[in-house]
C-alpha cells in the first residue's frame, strides 16, 4: 500500500515527524493524564481535516460539547468541521450512565463494529483514550481490537490511538507497540524549573524523511503544539 505524508498543520511538528503523518496507518500515543496527549491529538485532527480528511473521533473523557469548548480554548477550533459532519464525534462515557464490569467487557467489541459499519464515512478513526475501554477486557479481546485495527488500515483507514501505560498487561502492551506502524512516548519533565512534555518516537514507519528521536513541547493557549528546543526550556 502507497503511504501518503499529511501535515499536521504545524510546521514544527511536522519537522520532527519527518515530514508529517505517513497515512494510512495505525499509531499509538502513550502517556500518563496530563502529558498533552490529548492536544498532540487535536494537532494531528486538525492537519488531517485540512487535508480533507474525514474524522470519526471517539472519546471517553468527555462529552461532545465540552470536547469542542476545550478544544476551542487552545486554538483548535473544530466548530465547523463538526456542523459540516467533517468530524463526528461519539463520546462513550455518558453523563449518568454507570458501566458494571460485564457492560464494560462488550465496549470494545461494540466500538469495533462502530468503527466498521462506519468505515465508508470516516478516513480516520481517532480513540482517545482506549485505557477506559480496556479496563475490564481479557487479553484476547484487547488483541482482537488491535487486530480488526490493522485491517482497517489496510483497507485505507487511518486509525490513531492514545492510551495511558499499563493500562494493559505488559506483555499485551508489547504485542500492541510492535503491531502498530507509529508508537510515540510522552513523559512530563521539568528543566531548569520549567514544565514541558517529552514526546519521543519511537517509531513511524512510513516517514518521508527522518525522524527525531525526541522532542520537548508545550500546549500554548494562543499557538496550540509549540516546540520548546532544549536551549530556550534551559534559560
Amino acid at each position: 500500500m502507497v503511504l501518503e505524508s499529511i501535515s499536521t498543520s504545524n510546521e514544527e511538528v511536522d519537522r520532527q515527524l519527518g515530514g508529517g503523518l505517513p497515512i494510512p496507518s495505525l499509531i499509538l500515543i502513550e502517556g500518563e493524564h496530563g502529558t498533552g496527549k490529548s492536544s498532540m491529538v487535536a494537532q494531528f485532527i486538525r492537519g488531517l481535516l485540512n487535508g480533507n480528511k474525514k474524522v470519526l473521533f471517539i472519546t471517553t473523557e468527555s462529552g461532545i460539547k465540552e470536547y469542542i469548548e476545550k478544544m476551542k480554548m487552545i486554538t483548535y477550533d473544530f466548530r465547523r468541521d463538526f456542523l459540516q459532519n467533517r468530524l463526528s464525534i461519539l463520546p462513550v462515557n455518558v453523563d449518568g450512565l454507570s458501566w458494571s464490569p460485564k457492560q464494560s467487557k462488550l465496549l470494545l467489541p461494540v466500538i469495533g463494529r462502530f468503527i466498521s459499519v462506519n468505515s465508508k464515512k470516516a478516513e480516520v478513526t481517532v480513540i482517545d483514550s482506549l485505557s477506559a475501554l480496556t479496563l475490564y477486557s481479557d487479553s484476547n479481546t484487547i488483541l482482537d481490537f488491535f487486530t480488526k485495527c490493522k485491517n482497517f488500515v489496510s483497507k485505507g483507514m487511518t486509525v490513531i490511538i492514545t492510551m495511558h501505560p499499563k493500562a494493559v498487561p505488559e506483555d499485551v502492551a508489547m504485542r500492541i507497540r510492535s503491531s502498530c506502524d507509529g508508537y510515540m512516548r510522552i513523559t512530563p519533565t521539568t528543566i531548569a524549573g520549567r514544565s514541558v512534555k517529552v514526546m519521543e518516537v519511537v517509531k513511524l514507519i512510513g516517514s518521508s524523511s527522518q525522524v527525531s528521536s525526541q522532542f520537548s513541547f508545550d500546549v500554548d493557549q494562543s499557538f496550540g503544539i509549540k516546540i520548546v528546543p532544549l536551549s530556550m526550556a534551559n534559560a
